[in-house]
């Protein structure tokens, strides 16, 4: 499962919930399954409503329409399964990099994907190399390929 939003309020008296959205795609669309974690299990739900207010979503869940019925949801994580997306070209999700190989375009291996780490400016690799932390943005400029299980890196003088 891929957490995708926490519930972090209620709005009204009708049962409409505010989340904040940890995802790039639309998944809040009427209809569309989300899942609530609860102990061990995930209980799924299905959007009933859908809007955004002030930088939030805010949804109902299975034609629930009373605050009374809403209020224990405040706080638990929103998820959605496995390959529910069609990535396109060129995205990935972050835990499929995350264990990969990086080497450069001549072969030569500099460490595993430790992590990776949201700035501003983009998405940065975080990798094991030779014992230190080595950080490679991740962009065209830098990542020439994704393989199975190998990133293949451009380095330029002082990268690493």
């Amino acid at each position: 499962m891929y957490l995708i939003g926490k519930i972090v309020g209620v709005h009204g008296l009708k049962g409409e919930l505010k989340v904040k959205a940890d995802t790039d795609f639309d998944r809040f669309k009427v209809g569309s399954p989300l899942y609530l974690k609860k102990g061990e299990t995930y209980q799924k739900m299905e959007v009933s409503s859908h809007r955004t207010h002030k930088g939030l979503d805010l949804i109902t869940l299975d034609g629930l329409k009373d605050i009374n019925t809403v209020l224990e949801l405040v706080g638990q994580d929103l998820f959605t399964p496995h390959g529910s997306d069609k990535l396109k070209d060129n995205e990935f999700y972050y835990e499929n990099l995350i264990g990969k190989l990086v080497e450069t375009e001549e072969g030569t291996s500099l460490g595993v994907v430790r992590d990776l780490r949201e700035v501003p400016q983009g998405i940065i690799l975080e990798i094991d190399y030779h014992g230190r932390i080595g950080l490679i943005p991740f962009v065209d400029e830098f990542v020439l390929d994704v393989k199975e299980d190998t990133i293949i890196v451009r380095l330029i003088e002082g990268l690493l």
